[in-house]
C-alpha cells in the first residue's frame, strides 16, 4: 500500500526521468549545425546531382570551430562541410571534390580526410561528390569494438515511466 507522500516521490522521480531524457534534445537544438527547412530551395550543380541520386539537401555550407588543447596551449581549427543531405531519415555529410586536393582512394587517405567528420557528427555516412564526373560516392566507416551512440529513442523511457505510474496508481 502507498504511504502518505509516496505519490509525491513518484511524481518527482517521473519528473527527473523526463528532465534527463529531454536534456540531449536541449543540446541538440544548440548544435553547430543549423538545419534548413526543405523549402529553402537549394539549387545548383551539386544539389541537383544529389537530388538525382535520391538525396535531399537540408543545409548549406557549415564551418564548425574546433579547439585543440595540447598541454597548456590551445589551437583553433575548424571542420568544413559543403552540404548536409538527407535520404529518408538518414543524415549524410556532403564533401565536394577539390581539384587542388584530390582524394586518393585508399583506406588510410580516406580515414585521414573524413574520420574526424564522421566521429564529430556521427552521420549515416559521408557523400564525396565529384561534380565534373557526375559521381556521388558514399563513404561509411565500420569500426570493430567501438560502439558509437546512435539516435536515442526516448519512447522506451517514457513507456516505462508511464507503466510505473499506472502501477503506482493501481496499488494506491
Amino acid at each position: 500500500m502507498l504511504q502518505q507522500g509516496d505519490l509525491i516521490v513518484l511524481f518527482l522521480l517521473v519528473g527527473a526521468i523526463v528532465a534527463i531524457a529531454a536534456r540531449p534534445l536541449r543540446f541538440r537544438s544548440k548544435s553547430a549545425i543549423q538545419w534548413a527547412e526543405s523549402g529553402d530551395g537549394f539549387s545548383g550543380e551539386v544539389p541537383d546531382l544529389l537530388a538525382a541520386h535520391g538525396y535531399e539537401v537540408v543545409a548549406g555550407k557549415q564551418r564548425v570551430p574546433v579547439s585543440v588543447r595540447i598541454g597548456e596551449k590551445i589551437y583553433d581549427s575548424r571542420l568544413y562541410i559543403d552540404y548536409i543531405a538527407r535520404r529518408q531519415q538518414e543524415i549524410y555529410l556532403v564533401i565536394i571534390a577539390r581539384s587542388r586536393k584530390p582524394l586518393r582512394l585508399s583506406g588510410a587517405a580516406v580515414r585521414d580526410r573524413f574520420l574526424a567528420h564522421y566521429l564529430a557528427f556521427q552521420p549515416e555516412g559521408i557523400l564525396y561528390v565529384e561534380p565534373d564526373k557526375g559521381s556521388v560516392k558514399p563513404i561509411t566507416f565500420e569500426m570493430e569494438g567501438l560502439r558509437l551512440p546512435r539516435r536515442h529513442s526516448y519512447a522506451a523511457y517514457l513507456l516505462s515511466a508511464g507503466v510505473g505510474l499506472l502501477i503506482a496508481l493501481l496499488f494506491r
